[in-house]
């Protein structure tokens, strides 16, 4: 399992721009993210291929950051229990709930939200942080007890 692709978003809008390494700070989140720091819970946004091909095959192309994910993972998030934790390149993160499905990804496609619903991403705290590469591999740990 690896790293498919990493995304920062800089500003407000999808899709998140495209980066090849994201510097991740414990307990708050990807360094230069809008959304870091406003909820340690929610630092990281977790998504797996299988949301965008499930778009595909509903006739939905989306470019990688549509979702509004940090992180595209070949494995689905949504698999893994609550409080799974990732080791990640350098860093550790610990999948916390389920990413609601809002309505800016209408913007792509009206059918979306609906379509991707309980399956867009996962958010993850970031226990440990590091540098993060596209390609680094991703080594799923059991939750902590």
């Amino acid at each position: 399992m690896k790293v498919l692709s990493l995304h920062l978003g800089l500003g407000k809008g999808l899709p998140k721009p495209r980066v090849e390494a994201l510097e991740l700070v414990a307990g708050f989140g990807a360094k230069g993210d809008r959304h870091a720091g406003k909820d340690p819970d929610r630092a990281v946004l977790v998504a797996g291929l299988s949301a965008y091909e499930k778009a595909q095959g509903a006739g939905i192309p989306l470019p990688y950051g549509a979702l509004g994910e940090n992180f595209l993972l070949d494995l689905d998030p949504h698999e893994l229990p609550p409080g799974a934790r990732l080791r990640v390149g350098e860093a550790l993160l610990e999948l916390s709930q389920v990413c609601t499905v809002c309505k800016s990804l209408s913007q792509f496609d009206l059918r979306l939200p609906k379509l991707l619903y309980g399956g867009r991403g996962v958010y993850a705290r970031v226990l440990e942080g590091g540098v993060v590469r596209v390609g680094d591999p991703v080594l799923v740990l059991a939750p902590a007890r």
